[in-house]
C-alpha cells in the first residue's frame, strides 16, 4: 500500500496544512479517508487521476472532515467518471448525502452514481484487496469511525478525531503505522474529544504500533514539533513522525 497524507491539518486555517485527509492507493484502486477543505488540491498536487477513485471513506460529519466531498463529486463529473463511486460513512451518510443533493447541491443530484454504505461501529467491508475494519471513535457526541485498512499482513489504522479511546486502542493493537490526531497540548484540551501528547504516549504504550504519525495537529502543536514528538515516544522508542501534507510512506 502506498498511503500520502493530504491533509494534517485542521479547523484552524494554516497555509502549509489543510484540512484532514488521508490517500490510500493499492493496485491502481484510489480510496480517499476523509475530504476536508483542501485536499481535493492536495490530491492533484500528487498527480493522482481522479477518475481512479473508487471510494471515499468519511469518518464523521464536521466539515474539516468532509467540505471536499461535493467539489470532488463535481471534478468526477466534469471529467467523465463512468462508474460507480463507493462512499462509506456512520450510519447517517445515506441522510447527509441526500440533503447535499436534494436541499443544496441540487443541480448535482444523479450526475455520479455512488453507492452509499453506512458502517456500524464493528463493520467489515472489502474494497478490493484491501480489507476496512472500523469501530466507534470517542469524539463528544459524534457518531463517528475510526478505521484500519489491511493488505494482506500489513496494515495502518486512521483514528480520525477521537479522546483515547479503548475501542481505537484495540483497532490499533500491532499495526505498522498508526495515524492518530493529537490536536491539543496538554491542559488545553477538553475532555472527550481530542487527544493530548501525554495520552497519545499512553495509547503507542499500549497499541505499540511500529510507527507512529500525529495528525489533526492546530498551530500550537506544530510550532512544539520536537517536544510534542519526544512526549509521544518517551515510553517505548517507537519511531514517532509529526505528519505533514503531501507526506508519503509505503507498508
Amino acid at each position: 500500500m502506498k498511503i500520502t497524507l493530504l491533509g494534517t491539518g485542521t479547523s484552524y486555517p494554516d497555509p502549509e496544512r489543510v484540512q484532514s485527509g488521508i490517500l490510500v492507493e493499492q493496485d491502481g484502486r484510489l480510496m480517499i479517508l476523509d475530504i476536508g477543505s483542501g485536499v481535493l488540491h492536495r490530491l492533484v498536487q500528487t498527480g493522482a487521476d481522479v477518475k481512479s477513485i473508487d471510494s471515499v471513506f468519511i469518518s464523521h460529519f464536521h466539515v474539516d472532515h468532509c467540505s471536499d466531498f461535493m467539489p470532488l463529486y463535481q471534478t468526477l463529473m466534469m471529467s467523465g467518471y463512468d462508474r460507480s463511486l463507493h462512499l462509506f460513512g456512520p450510519l447517517t451518510v445515506n441522510e447527509w448525502f441526500n440533503t447535499l443533493n436534494d436541499r443544496i447541491y441540487p443541480y448535482l443530484k444523479g450526475r455520479v452514481p455512488v453507492e452509499v454504505t453506512p458502517l456500524k461501529e464493528l463493520d467489515t467491508v472489502q474494497v478490493g484487496s484491501l480489507t476496512i475494519r472500523c469501530c466507534k471513535s470517542k469524539h463528544g457526541t459524534v457518531d463517528g469511525r475510526a478505521v484500519r485498512v489491511e493488505h494482506k499482513d500489513h496494515s495502518f489504522v486512521y483514528s480520525s478525531d477521537t479522546a483515547p479511546s479503548s475501542d481505537v486502542l484495540g483497532l490499533a493493537k500491532g499495526t505498522d503505522v498508526l495515524i492518530h490526531e493529537c490536536m491539543w497540548l496538554d491542559g488545553k484540551h477538553p475532555e472527550g474529544v481530542h487527544t493530548a501528547p501525554s495520552e497519545l504516549a499512553r495509547i503507542v504504550e499500549l497499541a505499540r504500533p511500529k510507527r507512529i504519525i500525529a495528525s489533526h495537529l492546530s498551530p500550537e502543536v506544530v510550532s512544539n514539533g520536537s517536544r510534542v514528538a519526544t512526549i509521544i515516544g518517551q515510553n517505548t522508542g517507537t519511531d514517532v513522525a509529526m505528519g505533514r501534507d503531501l507526506m508519503t510512506f509505503m507498508i
